[in-house]
């Protein structure tokens, strides 16, 4: 039942995917590229457990497991840079010129510096059982997820200031969900990468939301072109 259940939440993922890359067909911009790549490692990650119990312990899953680490500690922090991204199309301040960004860059790239650490140098993969689930989790884990959580509080405050900039107030739910959901997901699994899917789901709608016109209101980056 639980594997089925991230079955479902890939096949949704596969969906938001094309919902993005077709929004990146009409409006190209670095924002929907990261954004393309973090969905396409959620939807890896979901598709290994939900296939977990019909393939087995053994050299296949732990071959299709490296990549959900890998991929995690590589990708997850780039969502701090969409977020900037969003976050200067709709003409946040804070976020204006060129010191802010710059310092989220390098926060990102403190970010997957300490994920290659944990989840690719450090990383020791033991099978686990979860309901009718298995999968490899990463036995040398030093507590949760600090670069995840990092930045999933980077986009609760970029959410925060849409919500009182454009009176946008999705990209401040999905980022809440999403940390509400990652401190659940320690005890059932699946809560958190729900939370991933609410998540994503806004940060898409934000997107859409900004370029649905196809030109940036005065005082926005123009956010179509690569």
């Amino acid at each position: 039942m639980v594997s089925t259940l991230f079955g479902l939440i890939a096949v949704t993922e596969v969906v938001l995917l094309a919902l993005v890359v077709t929004l990146r067909r009409k409006h190209p911009h670095w924002v929907l590229n990261l954004l393309i790549l973090v969905v396409a490692a959620l939807i890896w990650d979901n598709v290994v457990i939900a296939m977990g119990s019909t393939i087995g312990f053994g050299d296949v899953l732990h071959a299709l497991s490296l990549p959900r680490f890998w991929t995690h500690a590589l990708l997850v922090p780039l969502l701090i840079m969409v977020g900037v991204g969003l976050g200067r199309g709709y003409g946040l301040r804070l976020l204006g010129g060129r010191a802010a960004p710059a310092a989220f860059g390098v926060l990102t790239v403190l970010l997957i510096a300490a994920g290659v650490r944990e989840e690719i140098i450090a990383l020791d993969l033991e099978p686990t059982r979860y309901a009718d689930t298995l999968r490899y989790t990463n036995a040398a884990s030093e507590g949760p997820p600090i670069p995840a959580i990092i930045a999933i509080l980077v986009l609760i405050g970029i959410g925060v200031a849409l919500q009182v900039r454009a009176r946008w107030p999705w990209l401040l739910a999905g980022a809440a969900v999403m940390f509400v959901a990652a401190g659940a997901g320690a005890a059932v699994l699946w809560v958190s990468n729900l939370g991933e899917l609410a998540l994503i789901l806004t940060v898409w709608l934000t997107a859409a939301n900004l370029l649905r016109t196809g030109e940036p209101a005065p005082g926005r980056d123009r956010l179509t072109a690569a």
